[in-house]
């Protein structure tokens, strides 16, 4: 069971949650900002004492400093000898201890001989020390840690003769030390030298020398420190150390000697209990006041919360429609208009009685407009026939009753042929109109026990009841066909139409609707492959042709990404004197499984798809980038043949992106012929003129491919401007076997070149072919006899081969000469 929360409820704890992380943000900061003032105190602690250090350093090498030369001037006033000088050491030397602490003593004379100190004792590094002082004539210092920490001091020192005796001094760190505890104010100081980390925390071992008192309270609060700790660490913050009550600070200086550090000890007691105590008084108070600002809240937001709760209460009224009862149910709203400051529940809830108010007029439109929208869900409103939701339905029932009583579910799925054509020539008001009457037609052609529906556009679905057998269903498809043989009128103007009919038929009651209605769509398909006016009955072998075509164009794509395509370039020559004039572009598909895969098996399975524009535009563009490379090695007078399907040919693109394409490749117009078909051309006249015009304009030459297997038409050539006619094959193969296959090929040729236009030959196979239409006066050919299509990758060998002073060599020639005109070579 859900718990319901009220939204004042919610506004309060965001408030409240609000209010909770101000004050916890505020006490935080202010927390964290006097733990920082302690991080401050010990940096501050930190550079003092590394001042005093640094200046309690000097200030005693200086003392040494002073004393060895005064020692060395004083009392004489000629420079000692080395003896002098050993004999005045010796009576100092219980002096010097006395007043510098000085442990030990050693005296180089002028040859940096040893001559008074114990050797044992001396450090490595002294007689380094003694030489540098020597050759700089000046004073060196240096620190030493070891057992225990020394500083070393040499000082040159003039005896006779101008020569150089050196000096060396040590003395332990006990007076700095002692120093630094007196102005550091630290609880205990010592010396001591990183060794790495133990088991259980940092390692440092303490090599001043201390009391033994001293020594065990140091070793203590070392063994206390946490095991986190590290040097950088006690640097930077230092470390804090519970023993007994107190609390310690436990902080490193740094030496000059590496690993080496000045501990110090400093008691905290009091500023850690004053910190705690303002801590302590920063959390009482930000409780306290949190509490007194939630009391306060709650307070204010009661009064408010009562009114919501009760506006809530009576919302449901107005989903249950009870108007009247949600109006009088306010004890508020019959005071607010009376406030002298209405608030914004008030408000509210006037706003709601005014809802009230809208909702109950708005009901009685709903109910009137709800018997309207369900016919309109279930009917098309252009024709009033049932829409695709009712149709799916009703074919889903109907499935079930006919399987049931041992009958056919029988659907025919119809498609208006060539129905775009009038929407685009007439308008969509005038294609509306046909499609009424298109409707009304269909519906007499039926049963009056079948259903008619429209699914949208110029597709129609008709359920048949009652079949027993498919020759039933068949009859009715006739039918429907013939009701278009008439032409319909529309506003006077008579429109032919007719309809292609894909037709499926189940007697198994687990088959769905929209698996029948998508066998009926592929066999609708099928039906308008045969140019329009008939229906086909779906089988199997269909759907297997679907899927192949929709495997087809999938591996399609793949093989347009990864350049299994490529281009294969046939010569088209001149008859008269075998000149290269140029090569048709023909598409190849190497497929890296299947091979080669024919022209002829993949181009019609990919017409009519969106896939097949964009390989159109591919073989335009590669087609355009090898006449680049053709003019780029001298062959600048050839031209390319490229093929452009009835898609391209529509498409309003075209034009632009040709014209793009020349000025990249830098290529003339005149050099692209564009081949397309007679279908693509007399499909629309009216709009194949204006493309053709619109390509000349350009510089373009456009030419009819495989003339005469369309329309068979020749009158239509007067009035289509193009550059070229390609007679196709299939008369070129018949024409010396089949004479009415040679009077086409000879009437073609005299026409096309009586209005001024260039004949190309296709398919030419034969010396015998060549002679033949040499004697016609056909002006170029292409086929086998003079060249396969060459692979792009072997075009330039054979045209080194094959070319030469711009003619095709290796034609067998043998009948080209019998005809009237004599070949030049």
């Amino acid at each position: 069971m859900k718990v319901k929360v009220s939204v004042t409820t919610k506004l309060l704890s965001i408030v409240v949650a609000m209010m909770l992380t101000v004050t916890v943000a505020i006490a935080v900061m202010l927390i964290a900002q006097s733990q920082s003032n302690i991080e401050q105190q010990h940096k501050d602690f930190q550079l003092k004492n590394q001042r005093q250090m640094a200046w309690m350093d000097e200030l005693f090498t200086v003392r040494l400093l002073v004393w060895v030369e005064t020692f060395s001037r004083w009392g004489h006033t000629e420079t000692l000898s080395e003896q002098e000088l050993l004999n005045a050491l010796k009576e100092s030397e219980d002096a010097l201890n006395v007043s510098l602490q000085i442990s030990d003593m050693w005296l180089f004379n002028a040859d940096g001989k040893l001559i008074t100190g114990n050797r044992e004792k001396m450090p490595v590094f002294i007689p380094e020390m003694e030489q540098h002082t020597r050759d700089q004539i000046r004073p060196q210092n240096r620190f030493d840690c070891r057992e225990m920490c020394y500083r070393y001091v040499t000082a040159p020192i003039m005896i006779e003769d101008q020569q150089i005796a050196v000096l060396v001094l040590s003395s332990s760190f006990g007076e700095l030390l002692a120093a630094l505890s007196q102005f550091s104010s630290a609880y205990k100081i010592a010396i001591v030298r990183y060794e790495g980390y133990s088991a259980d925390n940092i390692d440092l071992k303490i090599v001043s020398q201390l009391s033994n008192q001293n020594q065990q309270i140091v070793n203590t609060v070392l063994a206390a420190t946490p095991s986190d700790a590290t040097t950088e660490g006690m640097v930077e913050r230092g470390v804090l150390v519970k023993q007994d009550k107190k609390r310690l600070l436990v902080s490193l200086l740094p030496m000059s000697e590496q690993h080496y550090y000045i501990l110090f000890i400093r008691d905290i007691t009091a500023v850690v209990e004053s910190v705690n105590a303002y801590q302590n008084m920063v959390i009482g108070t930000a409780i306290t006041l949190f509490f007194l600002f939630t009391v306060l809240l709650l307070l204010l937001i009661h009064q408010y919360k009562t009114k919501l709760l009760q506006l809530v209460e009576r919302l449901p009224l107005l989903a249950e429609h009870r108007y009247q009862e949600f109006s009088h149910g306010s004890s508020f709203r019959r005071q607010w208009k009376d406030k002298l400051f209405p608030d914004e529940l008030d408000l509210l809830e006037e706003t709601a009685h005014n809802l009230a108010e809208r909702l109950e007029e708005q009901d009685s439109k709903i109910a009137a407009s709800n018997a309207q929208l369900e016919n309109m869900a279930m009917f098309d409103g252009l024709t009033g026939l049932p829409n695709r939701t009712m149709m799916t339905f009703q074919i889903e029932k109907h499935i079930v009753n006919a399987t049931r009583d041992q009958g056919l579910a029988a659907v025919l799925f119809l498609d208006l042929d060539d129905f775009k054509k009038v929407n685009d020539s007439h308008g969509h008001d005038v294609g509306d109109k046909l499609i009424h009457a298109a409707s009304e037609r269909i519906a007499n052609a039926v049963g009056e026990q079948d259903l008619v529906g429209r699914f949208g556009g110029d597709e129609f679905v008709i359920l048949l009841s009652r079949v027993r057998d498919k020759s039933e269903v068949e009859a009715v498809a006739k039918s429907v066909i013939n009701v278009f043989s008439r032409p319909i009128q529309v506003d006077s103007l008579p429109f032919y139409v007719s309809t292609s009919i894909g037709v499926a038929i189940t007697n198994q009651p687990e088959t769905t609707a929209m698996e029948l209605l998508r066998h009926a769509d592929i066999a609708m398909y099928e039906a308008k492959a045969l140019k329009g006016a008939s229906f086909k009955l779906y089988d199997a072998s269909m759907n297997i042709k679907v899927m192949r075509k929709v495997e087809l164009e999938r591996e399609a794509r793949v093989a347009l990404r990864e350049n299994q395509f490529s281009l294969a370039l046939q010569p088209q020559i001149s008859i008269d004197t075998f000149r290269l004039e140029g090569f048709e572009a023909l598409i190849r598909w190497y497929h890296p499984v299947k091979g080669y895969i024919s022209p002829g098996e993949f181009i019609p399975m990919l017409e009519n798809t969106p896939f097949m524009l964009e390989l159109d535009y591919w073989v335009l563009t590669r087609s355009l980038r090898i006449l680049n490379e053709l003019n780029i090695s001298g062959y600048s007078e050839l031209k390319m043949a490229i093929n452009i399907s009835a898609a391209q040919f529509s498409d309003i693109t075209l034009p632009n992106f040709l014209a793009q394409q020349l000025a990249l490749y830098e290529l003339a117009p005149d050099k692209v012929e564009l081949e397309l078909t007679e279908t693509a051309l007399v499909s629309d006249m009216d709009s194949a003129i204006d493309v053709c015009k619109a390509l000349q304009d350009m510089g373009c030459l456009v030419a009819i491919d495989d003339f005469g297997t369309g329309y068979s038409s020749l009158s239509y050539l007067k009035s289509l401007p193009v550059d070229y006619v390609k007679i196709d094959q299939s008369f070129i193969s018949g024409m010396l076997d089949n004479p009415e296959d040679a009077n086409i090929v000879e009437s073609t040729i005299a026409l096309v070149r009586s209005l001024g236009r260039t004949v190309i030959a296709e398919g030419v196979e034969t010396p015998e072919q060549l002679g033949k239409l040499g004697e016609f006066y056909c002006h170029q050919a292409q086929g086998y006899l003079i060249s396969p299509p060459i692979p792009e990758a072997q075009l330039w060998e054979r045209l080194e081969k094959n070319v030469k002073d711009g003619c095709w060599q290796n034609v067998d020639k043998r009948n080209a000469g019998s005809s009237q005109h004599q070949f030049e070579f």
